[in-house]
C-alpha cells in the first residue's frame, strides 16, 4: 500500500526481510498535524473539532492546526484531504451524510470513499431553530408549519442542495410518502454554507427560521437570538434534551438522513500502521476528562468507534442514498 513509507530512502527499504517492510511500522507523528474542518467556523464540525483539539494535542504530541475549508457542501474540504501526502499529519472531520449527495449530484474529481477512516467521535442531530422574535408564539414544529402555511413566512434557512436539510425540507413538500403527513409548504430556501452561518442569519432576521444540527447551535442559542423548536431525530438530541423529535409530534422519522456522525478521516493510501496509530490516539483523547467536561458542559455526545465504523458511515450513505434516489428528488426541485 502506497504512504509515507514510500518517502524514505533505499537505504531504509533494503533489510533482511526484504524491500517489502513497511517503512512505517514504527510510526508516530512527527510534525503539526493539520486538522480540516470542511465546513465554517461556529458549524457542528467546527464545534466538535474545537471541543476535542486539547486532547488530542497531547495524545498526538504535536500540535494540532485546525484549517476551515469550507464550502461544496464539504467536498472543499474533503478535496484538499484526497489531495494530501498519506503520512499522517493531515486528517479531517466530516458530518456524514452530509457530504453524500454533492458527490453524487456533480462529479468533484475524486471519491470520498477512497478516504480512510479513523474513528467516529461523536454524533449531532438536525434542529428546527426560531429568531427569538417569535418566542411564546412559535413553539412546536406546527407553528412553524403554519407560518409558511399561511404566508406569513416564507423562507427557511438550510445548507447547499444535496444536504441534509435540503433533502428534509424536499421530503416534506414534495414526496408523497412523507408530503402527505408533513405538508410543510416553505417557499424559499436559502442556502449557506454550514451551520454556523445559518444560526447567525436567524439570529439577525435574516431568515425566520433554519435547520441546523445541535453541536452547531448551540452557542447561538446560548448567546441568545434564537431557540430551538424540535430535531428531526427520533431519538431525539441530548444537547436539548427538553425538545421533542418531529416523530414525538406525529410526524414520520427522516432518521436515515437526520443523525450526523463526526467522522475522523485521513487521505487515500495512508497504510494501515499509521491509520492504526492515529486510530488509537484518537481514541486516548475521547478518553480523556476534559474531553468528558466539555460533553458534560454543551450537552454534545462523544464516544469512540473505531476506522471500519467511520468508512462504513460514508459506504453506508452512499448506498441508502442511491436506493433511495435522492439525487431525483435534488434535481428536480433544485
Amino acid at each position: 500500500m502506497a504512504g509515507a513509507g514510500a518517502a524514505v530512502s533505499l537505504a531504509g527499504c533494503l533489510t533482511e526481510d526484504g524491500p517489502g517492510v513497511e517503512a512505517d511500522e514504527n510510526w508516530e507523528p512527527s510534525e503539526t498535524i493539520r486538522y480540516i474542518v470542511p465546513y465554517d467556523e461556529g458549524g457542528g464540525t467546527d464545534v466538535y473539532a474545537r471541543g476535542i483539539v486539547e486532547p488530542l494535542t497531547d495524545a498526538m504530541g504535536q500540535d494540532i492546526q485546525i484549517d476551515n475549508v469550507p464550502g461544496g457542501g464539504g467536498l472543499n474540504g474533503f478535496g484538499d484531504l484526497y489531495g494530501s501526502q498519506p503520512d499522517g499529519h493531515t486528517i479531517s472531520g466530516s458530518a456524514v451524510p452530509l457530504e453524500v449527495t454533492p458527490q453524487l449530484l456533480e462529479d468533484p474529481g475524486f471519491d470520498q470513499r477512497d478516504l480512510n477512516g479513523l474513528g467516529i467521535i461523536g454524533r449531532s442531530t438536525w434542529c428546527l431553530i426560531v429568531n427569538e422574535e417569535y418566542e411564546g408564539e412559535v413553539e412546536t414544529f406546527d407553528d412553524v408549519k403554519e407560518k409558511h402555511n399561511s404566508g406569513e413566512w416564507d423562507s427557511i434557512g438550510i445548507q447547499e442542495p444535496g444536504s441534509p436539510q435540503d433533502i428534509m425540507t424536499l421530503l416534506a413538500k414534495h414526496e408523497p410518502e412523507y408530503a402527505d403527513e408533513y405538508d410543510w409548504q416553505w417557499e424559499n430556501r436559502v442556502q449557506y454554507t454550514g451551520t454556523g452561518p445559518i444560526a447567525e442569519a436567524v439570529t439577525s432576521g435574516e431568515v425566520p427560521c433554519g435547520i441546523g444540527t445541535d453541536a452547531g447551535t448551540r452557542p447561538n442559542v446560548d448567546s441568545g437570538g434564537v431557540y430551538p423548536i424540535c430535531t428531526f431525530f427520533s431519538e431525539g438530541t441530548d444537547v436539548y434534551p427538553d425538545i421533542p423529535s418531529v416523530t414525538d409530534e406525529g410526524y414520520p422519522n427522516m432518521d436515515f438522513v437526520a443523525g450526523v456522525n463526526r467522522g475522523l478521516y485521513a487521505p487515500p493510501d495512508t497504510s494501515e500502521n499509521i491509520i492504526d496509530e492515529l486510530a488509537n490516539r484518537i481514541e486516548e483523547a475521547t478518553q480523556d476528562e476534559r474531553y468528558e467536561e466539555w460533553s458534560e458542559e454543551t450537552g454534545n455526545p462523544i464516544f469512540f468507534e473505531g476506522p471500519d465504523a467511520a468508512t462504513a458511515a460514508i459506504d453506508d450513505a452512499f448506498e441508502e442514498f442511491e436506493d433511495l434516489d435522492i439525487v431525483s428528488l435534488v434535481d428536480e426541485h433544485s
